[in-house]
């Protein structure tokens, strides 16, 4: 009974270790004999799946819609938006290049991923490609899991809501309401989240043997060097973009960085970075306010990273040729999934499962990668915090607003 009522007084992630432990223990212990395990994991996946469409669809409906169109207000949030894909677009590349260099999958096996595995997706051209995410069909496009072209239908219904805004109040408070439903509903999902990586670790490691697992660190390495880089590239930014030494802001972003990094937290790290924004950088108050939960909600460069070096290291681990084609894909996609996926619980887990389908790789490889998500999670929720005050101060620059002789203080 004091086993049962410590683990449900810890954390998510202290939850999903428990559940890899004793699936280690299990599947070295049981060995062939726990394969059916197996099922508890393609349960968990399953309801992952069941919610990935409508949550995207919505997700995209509400991020649009959340817009306030009034004057400087509008500028400023079409700059953040800009910026966000701009900087999620950067994340993505130096993910899919650090994975190329490094071949974290190489020499791996993970076979035992393939066969569920769906084919791979054919090479096409650019052109193929973008007439393809435009969908004839809605309802077939939404009933078949067509991601992309969901994503387009979904960006259409809400220009064109947010443009009707006064007139369709009512449709857009239905869209938010659902919405934040299917966030409760991800919230309840990622709650037996430790259950289907105990079934899926036992079987893997009952079948495979306890191996499989030390491949992992190869793919956490690729991903501390990525964000890495990107830590870099935002000193970068306010170099040539801000036109500002960017030593203050590694200096004074220190300590919210060590508190994203240990809570693993956006939230969590929002109010003192607010603070450190305002009386440190020089960031204007209005700006702070604004941008920095706009960021939490809609910035996740971290995430990119992480989910496009996942995505390589399926591929190489599995054998599988990603064309040209897919790694475009796999650029869209990751921006798309760090942009959307900000916010949500577990949104990183859920959104690669997303990507890992949109190339054809088994979405097998989520539960693989949730036994070492804490790790990665405290240092990609570091570069997602540093991104978003990033961001912010080069905004808060290009409206003339930032205090500079507070940022160089």
């Amino acid at each position: 009974m004091n086993i049962l009522k410590l683990i449900h007084q810890s954390s998510a992630w202290q939850r999903v270790l428990i559940g890899m432990i004793a699936g280690i223990i299990v599947g070295l212990y049981f060995g062939k004999q726990v394969s059916a395990l197996s099922y508890l994991g393609i349960i968990f996946l399953n309801l992952i799946k069941m919610v990935t469409i409508p949550l995207i669809f919505f997700t995209i409906i509400y991020g649009i819609t959340s817009i306030d169109s009034s004057g400087g207000l509008y500028r400023i949030s079409i700059k953040a938006i800009a910026t966000f894909i701009l900087t999620a677009f950067m994340a993505v590349c130096v993910g899919l290049i650090t994975a190329k260099l490094l071949q974290p999958g190489h020499n791996v096996d993970l076979s035992i991923l393939i066969n569920n595995a769906p084919p791979n997706s054919q090479a096409q051209s650019l052109i193929d490609i973008l007439i393809g995410i435009i969908p004839t069909n809605v309802v077939a496009s939404l009933a078949e899991g067509h991601i992309l072209q969901v994503i387009v239908f979904s960006f259409f219904v809400g220009v064109t809501l947010h443009t009707k805004r006064d007139s369709c109040q009512d449709l857009i408070k239905i869209c938010h309401q659902i919405s934040k439903l299917l966030f409760q509903m991800i919230e309840t999902i990622m709650r037996i989240a430790p259950i289907g990586v105990f079934g899926y670790i036992a079987a893997i490691v009952g079948n495979e043997g306890i191996t499989i697992l030390f491949t992992m660190a190869k793919l956490v390495l690729a991903i501390f060097v990525g964000c890495i880089i990107q830590y870099i590239l935002f000193g970068v930014m306010i170099l040539l973009w801000g036109k500002m030494s960017p030593m203050p802001f590694y200096r004074k972003m220190l300590e919210p960085q060590l508190l994203a990094f240990s809570t693993s937290s956006s939230k969590a790290t929002l109010v003192p970075l607010m603070k450190v924004a305002e009386s440190r950088l020089g960031i204007s108050t209005q700006n702070s306010k604004f941008l920095l939960p706009l960021s939490a909600a809609l910035n996740m460069d971290g995430g990119a990273i992480y989910q496009s070096i996942c995505a390589v290291f399926f591929s190489q681990a599995l054998g599988i040729h990603l064309s040209w084609a897919d790694y475009g894909t796999l650029i869209i996609m990751c921006t798309i999934a760090s942009i959307g996926g900000a916010g949500i619980p577990g949104g990183v887990l859920l959104f690669l499962g997303m990507v890992l389908q949109s190339v054809g790789i088994p979405i097998d490889g989520v539960l693989i990668v949730a036994s070492v998500d804490r790790i990665l999670d405290m240092v990609t929720t570091m570069i997602n915090v540093t991104g978003d005050a990033c961001v912010t101060l080069l905004i808060d620059r290009s409206e003339n607003t930032l205090d500079k002789k507070i940022y160089d203080s």
